[in-house]
Formats: structure tokens, sequence, C-alpha cells
């Protein structure tokens, strides 16, 4: 259906075109609101215009009093120069910004002139009052591998601690060991709300830290004295917007986040160089008439990442019912080898099911057609690959929203090793990686440019091909769970209860996956509903087939009996049955509002999510998602249980309270 497509754009398309992209991007220091990403999205701009495509500049105010939904859009922030130098008990230059931008803790205010004070170190990451117990801090530098914003909170607003130092490295084994980046610096910002009281810190190697942390050690006085030059002040935001016009109001759209630290290559100068390449070979295809001028529109968006997202649908509010697709490009461009990375597809979350994930996937698929075994068609790739379900932490999370609407799967190579660490450098990129990536993103945004009810027949095939293929992947995962166990016929009971609920759901949403085709092929019911009545069917064969399965492995054992068990009641949890309804549009950006509590209800609630040993957001995404004002806390439970395998109702009971005092979420009785 597409393959003449892919095979025109991947003859057009150009690794080393995307790399010089690259390159250029990543010699800006492109931290959010800034000069230095404003000079990259110009740069875009005009390299989209020199193509022949139509492109600008879009820029929001940035005054740290605003919102997006749900976003603030901080400060303008710029620095002009840092430095750090250890005076004793020797004398050497341990940060200078010039040198590498990661050597400052991004979003720092200006010191007070030369600061120079002693060097302490809280215990454990001084991240509890507690750690304070032993030193004292005040008017003194805090070591920290702890949260900044933590540690500045306790050490420098309630204790008077002048500033930090940050020596912390990610561990992510067997990606990443330890000390394996004792040499690099890590990725470290402050992230201002309205009213902080504002500060600075310098970022230094592990492998500096563990001098100085052994300096201390040892009883010897350590001191520094540095520098900060740099300023918050009310400016802008700025996304790039580049254009192939089709000839409906429909479009669909491109995005890759041009931010963070230089030199941050492939992440995410590597998404911005791969959807410039991609918008290129279609814009010259089209120019020379090999293909025709698309029936929607073609938008790419270069932005910071989230916050030019949330700031780009605001804007564009009352055009996002047209919007029919989109894909994110995040961290695209990695050399395999260096990075230890995987090409990764994650499809739309279940809250929001789409058509578009079997089309992104069909493609992807035709591009791991690189090389011939022995006597076959190409049908070996050389690149480590794989398609999961959704994960949040980019761009497509805010497009894909069921308030917002718009499906949008995203393409990221991971695990990197060098992730958010100043040696994401350009010697990381691949031209093949992205080339491979720009000829999918290219294809994917013409093909659904066009696509319609001729096209609506063979999508209907691959979302249905595509969901028994999972089916058959969760019965096998399922019947291997109970052959491995012992053959409790309880225990069997509860497998054989949670297939059906599972395959139930699943159907679901894969139905309405099915149904999705109609935004973009009104006419098709007659395809989709026989082939979703198909889909139940073939789920039910399955299900019996699997149950059989059981009855055989317990007969082997000398059980003939699997009775059907009550399930055992649990304790019922008080709120559990009160129905949330969301007062915001789009994901929650919890940071800013977190800000507005009370500082009790903030320990509060950083206290509960160590409790329930929550690192990041844990259910809480999934949870908002499906909180559409009609289903319980309980039901929210259970349907993320059934996208993830996992939850926490316990959790999402109190979390919900949180939002209520946050005025973000009004809870009422069924």
């Amino acid at each position: 259906m597409f393959k003449e497509l892919y095979d025109k754009l991947e003859a057009e398309v150009s690794g080393n075109i995307a790399l010089s992209h690259v390159t250029e991007v990543s010699n800006h220091h492109r931290i959010q609101a800034s000069p230095g990403i404003r000079d990259a999205c110009v740069y875009a701009v005009e390299e989209f215009k020199r193509y022949g495509i139509d492109a600008g500049l879009v820029s929001y105010p940035a005054n740290g009093e605003d919102y997006d939904w749900s976003s603030l859009r901080f400060k303008e922030w710029n620095c002009r120069d840092a430095w750090l130098k250890l005076v004793e008990p020797e004398e050497k230059y341990i940060a200078r910004f010039a040198e590498e931008k990661n050597h400052v803790i991004q979003r720092s205010i200006s010191t007070e002139g030369v600061v120079e004070a002693e060097v302490v170190v809280p215990e454990k990451k001084g991240e509890e009052p507690k750690d304070y117990d032993s030193i004292e801090v005040e008017g003194k530098i805090v070591l920290t591998r702890g949260d900044v914003h933590r540690v500045h909170e306790l050490a420098v607003v309630e204790r008077g601690a002048l500033g930090l130092i940050f020596d912390g490295m990610f561990v992510r084994p067997p990606n990443l060991l330890e000390g394996e980046l004792d040499n690099a610096l890590k990725y470290t910002s402050f992230w201002w709300n309205p009213g902080d009281q504002l500060g600075y810190g310098w970022v230094v190697t592990p492998r500096t830290g563990k001098e100085l942390r052994k300096m201390i050690s040892e009883k010897k006085t350590v001191k520094v004295k540095g520098k900060v030059d740099a300023e918050l002040y009310n400016g802008y935001l700025d996304n790039t917007v580049a254009t192939i016009p089709g000839e409906t109001e429909e479009e669909v759209i491109v995005i890759a986040h041009i931010c963070h630290p230089q030199p941050s290559a492939n992440d995410n100068a590597s998404g911005v160089g791969a959807a410039m390449e991609a918008a290129r070979a279609i814009h010259r295809l089209i120019q020379e008439e090999e293909l025709e001028k698309p029936h929607r529109t073609i938008r790419f968006t270069l932005v910071p990442e989230m916050t030019g997202t949330y700031s780009y649908l605001v804007d564009r509010e009352g055009d996002i019912p047209s919007m029919v697709a989109a894909l994110n490009l995040d961290m695209v461009g990695e050399d395999q080898d260096k990075t230890g990375s995987v090409l990764t597809i994650h499809r739309t979350p279940d809250s929001l099911p789409s058509y578009v994930n079997a089309v992104i996937e069909a493609i992807f698929e035709e591009a791991q057609k690189e090389m011939s075994a022995f006597g076959s068609e190409p049908n070996i790739a050389t690149f480590r690959h794989t398609v999961e379900k959704f994960s949040p932490g980019s761009d497509h999370y805010i497009y894909s929203d069921p308030s917002v609407g718009v499906p949008c799967p995203m393409m990221i190579q991971w695990p990197d090793k060098f992730y958010h660490t100043s040696f994401d450098t350009i010697d990381k990129v691949s031209p093949h990686s992205l080339a491979k990536v720009a000829t999918i993103a290219a294809t994917y945004a013409y093909f659904l440019a066009n696509v319609g009810e001729e096209e609506a027949p063979w999508i209907a095939s691959q979302v249905i091909s595509r969901e028994k293929r999972k089916i058959i992947k969760l019965v096998q995962d399922t019947v291997d769970k109970v052959a491995k166990a012992d053959m409790d016929p309880k225990k069997v009971d509860e497998n054989r209860d949670w297939l059906r609920e599972k395959l139930e759901y699943d159907v679901e949403v894969a139905a309405e996956a099915m149904r999705s085709i109609k935004h973009i092929a009104p006419e098709s019911d007659e395809v989709i509903g026989p082939l979703i009545g198909e889909l139940m069917t073939y789920a039910d064969e399955e299900y019996n087939h699997a149950v059989k399965i059981f009855e055989e492995l317990a007969a082997k054992q000398g059980i003939t009996d699997l009775p059907d068990y009550e399930p055992e009641e649990k304790e019922e949890i008080e709120g559990a049955d009160k129905v949330p309804e969301k007062l915001f549009r789009g994901p929650l950006s919890m940071r800013p509002w977190l800000a507005k509590l009370s500082k009790e209800d903030r320990e509060a609630f950083r206290d509960m999510k160590k409790k329930h040993d929550i690192e990041h957001g844990g259910p809480a995404t999934q949870a908002l998602y499906w909180t559409d004002g009609s289903k319980s806390i309980k039901e929210i439970s259970k349907l993320v249980e059934l996208e993830t395998g996992s939850t926490n109702l316990e959790y999402l009971v109190e979390y919900y309270s949180f939002l209520v005092k946050m005025g973000l979420i009004e809870l009422r009785d069924r």
C-alpha cells in the first residue's frame, strides 16, 4: 500500500544531510526559553526556507506567570559565564561554563560577585532534614548528588547555604555501570516556580566529586571560589513551525523537541535533523512531481520539549479537531554500537486507541528489510528494533492525552548510555539511523496526509492482524505462566479469570482502534464491523484453547477438577468509589501546582510517593488519561492494571485527593 512511496522517499533521504543539521543544532546551548534555543530555531527556519518550505518562528511570552493548560511558561534565562575553582587544599578549576555548558546548574541566577566558601557534604543525598543534623551549612557550599530543587530548599532556603555543587550521575545496569561516566557531566537544572527563592549552583564530574568527598572525609578543609553570571527575565518561548500545505484544513504533525544543553546531539538534535530531512525529502519529491500535493497539510514543529507543545496546542486549540495524527521523534539518531540503544516505536495509550499504530508498525517492518538471508527476499535488519506499549516522557504524551485526542506514536532510541550527559556528542550519531528514521517519518506523514476510503480496508486488515498477534502472545504467556507454576487449582482459576478479563479488555481496545479509522474514512463501517466481530470470535477461540491446555496440564498432575473459585474480597479503600473529573485539558504538568500547596502538604505528597515507592509518576499518567468523569478511581485503577500490568489503588486514591487540594480535580459520588 505504501511500498512505492517508501522506496521513493528512501532514495531521496540523506542521512548525511540530516547529520549536518544535527551538527549545527548541537552547537547551540538550547535551554528552553533562552537566546541559544532561539538561535537554533532561527537556523531551522532559515534552512526550511532555503529548501523552499514555508516556515517561521512562533514566539510566546515567557514570564513565569502564564499557563498553557496546566503548564507554566517559565521565564527566559541567559547564562553569560560561570566558573568554579578549588582553592584549598589545592588550587585548580573544577567547572567552567566556557569549556562545557553542563558545568552550571541550568537556570541558576548570578552570584553576588565572586563567592568563596567552604564545601560541606550532608548525610546521604541531602534530601531529608535529618541529613543536616551533623553539619553546619550556613554560608557554605553544599556538595550533593541529590535532587537539586530539594537540596536547594533544605540547604539554601531553610539553612542559609550559599549554593550547590552537584556531582551525580546515572547508573542503569547493564547499559550503564557505576563509574563508567565518571568524567562526564550530568545535565542538571532548576525549574523555578512563582515565588521561589532563587539560587545557583555548579556541576562537576563524578570523578571531581569523589576527590572533593575524599578530602572532606579526611577532615581536610575544602574551599572553593566561583562566579555565575546569569539572569532570568521576561522573554519568549520559541517554536519553529514548517508547513507543507495540503488541499484541506486537516493536518498531520511531526514533532521533535529542539531543546537541551549544548551539545545534546542525540537528545534531541537528532530528532530535529531527522524531521528536517523528512520535510526536505517530501517537499523535493512534490516539487519534482514524483509525489502529488498532499490532501492534508503536513506540519513540522521543532519545540522546547513539552512546554513548546503545550503553547502550540493552546494557541491553536480551535484547530485540534483537524489534527488527524502526529508522530514524535525523540533521540532517534543513535549509533547503536556506541550507545547500546534500540530503535523503538511506542504506541498510543490504550485510552486513545488508534489505527496509526498499525500504520507506523507496518512502515517500521518495511524499514527492517535491509539484507537477505541465503536465497530469500530482504528480511533482515542491521539495527536493533522493537515495538512497545505507550510510555510517557516526551511531547507525544500531550498529543495522545485523550482530552487532546491526537494519536501520536513516538520513535526513540533507548537506552542511550550518554543520555542527559555532556558525552551526548556528535560522534555518537549515526547517519544510517537518521536516514532510517527520516524515511519512516516521511512515509508515515505523507501516507496519512493522503489516506482515505480507498486505504481503509488495508488499514483495517493491518489493525486486526496485529491485534490477533497480541492475543496469541497473551495466551502463550499465560499458558507458560501456568505451566511453570505449581499446579494449584486456585491459582489456575485466577489465571483463567485474568485471561478472560484481559482478552475482553484487549478486544475492546482493538475495536476502538478499528473504529478510529472512521476519522479518515467515514464510510468504512461495512469494513470495520465484520472485522470487529471476527476478532471477538478469535479471542473466544483462543481463550477456550488456553483453558483446554490448563485442564490438560492439571490432569498430568492428577488434578481432574478445576472449579470456579469466588475471588477473595479485598479490603475496601475509602474514597475508591469516588468519581474524579479533570478541570484541565491535556496531561498534568505537576511541578508548579505542587508548589502552590502548603509546605506541610508538599511534604505529605513527597512522603506518600516514598511510601508507595513511586519514583516518577507511577500509574498517574495513565490514570489521568482514563479520567473522563464517568469512572470511579477503583475502575480507573483496574484499567491501568489491564493496560500496564500493575497499579496501586491506595496510591491513586491519595493522589487524587492531592489534586483536589491543587484545584485540578473534583471528586463526586457516583
